[in-house]
């Protein structure tokens, strides 16, 4: 057994990279290396298994855990989306805004959004609004008092 141990780690190795690639997120990566890391401790000490699955789960937690972190960290990042950019802005009514009509435009930053009212108010031509959400193309405003 000692002189398969390196193609045994090896082929864990790359039944990992196989699983990396065909499912998503990064979770198999991990092993992976842990199973590298492992050949290489193999290598140096063919008939000690005990030491080499120790080093494989250690590894393999180790960056698991690491990776889990730095990943989640980077998924807590707030949305760079330039559409809510325009959220609590303040914006200039182009088009009278008639939730019962369906028309209503506004000009924030620039840009010109169709616009609804919160409370269902008409809202006329050249008054001040805030942007308070954005509800799937429009911008949904109220009238700044």
């Amino acid at each position: 057994m000692e002189q398969y141990i390196l193609y045994i780690w090896g082929a864990v190795a790359l039944i990992m990279i196989v699983l990396e690639v065909a499912c998503t997120g990064i979770l198999q990566i991990w092993f992976a290396i842990g199973a590298v890391c492992a050949a290489v401790v193999a290598w140096f000490q063919p008939a000690n298994y005990l030491l080499q699955l120790l080093v494989f789960f250690s590894v393999s937690g180790i960056l698991l855990l690491i990776g889990t972190k730095l990943l989640s960290n980077k998924a807590k990042k707030p949305n760079k989306n330039p559409v809510f950019s325009i959220l609590d802005k303040e914006a200039i009514v182009t088009k009278e805004i008639n939730n019962q009509d369906g028309v209503g435009q506004v000009s924030v930053n620039g840009e010109m959004w169709s616009a609804k009212s919160k409370e269902d108010e008409i809202i006329p031509e050249n008054t001040k609004v805030k942007v308070l959400e954005i509800d799937g193309v429009k911008a949904v405003v109220e009238v700044i008092k």
